[in-house]
């Protein structure tokens, strides 16, 4: 097994974790976040074999942290989804503005049982287990319910914009085709 050493969590590596945690959370919870998962990397450090995957396993444990702190600390109102996109759009650039400008369009034109599965887990946190508990499926058809929903969505994008991604899955280039307006892009 290949031992990364500490040093590989140089000042401004911390400081590229504080700013992910920070645009994640509310300012009065990222230190303590960040110091969660600064704790957990230094406890799993000796574990990962693969040091040119170290940057994606030291984000991962950040991306985990954040979602069990929002799931700790979930809101019992529903989020609304065009707040949700305009908040994002702030910070977002263009391509993933207008992603979400879609996105928000498109959800709403789903079957009732996808839209919900995908406001449940994506927008208000739920696992899917939680998610299987609320509309009284087994685990596996919430499972195949979210993974359809996704695929739907997908789909609709695909038929409608020409899309670019960077290798992490991010948008980074989204343009309309010329034959499709429905989606409002």
């Amino acid at each position: 097994m290949l031992r990364v050493s500490e040093a590989a969590l140089t000042p401004v590596l911390v400081d590229d974790l504080r700013a992910f945690v920070a645009r994640r959370v509310a300012p009065e919870d990222v230190d303590d976040l960040l110091q969660d998962v600064l704790l957990k990397v230094h406890r799993g450090l000796g574990s990962v074999e693969d040091s040119e995957r170290l940057m994606g396993w030291i984000y991962r444990v950040a991306r985990n942290a954040v979602t069990d702190h929002h799931r700790r600390r979930r809101p019992h109102d529903p989020l609304d989804a065009d707040a949700v996109a305009a908040e994002e759009a702030a910070e977002d650039p263009p391509a993933r503005r207008l992603a979400a400008k879609w996105l928000v369009a498109t959800l709403s034109d789903l079957p009732e049982r996808h839209r919900e599965a995908l406001e449940l887990v994506e927008l208000e946190g739920l696992t899917q287990r939680e998610l299987a508990a609320r509309l009284d499926l087994t685990p596996s058809g919430a499972r195949t319910r979210v993974q359809r929903a996704r695929a739907a969505l997908r789909d609709r994008l695909l038929r409608c914009c020409a899309v670019e991604l960077d290798r992490r899955g991010q948008v980074i280039d989204l343009t309309p085709r010329a034959d499709c307006d429905p989606c409002g892009c």
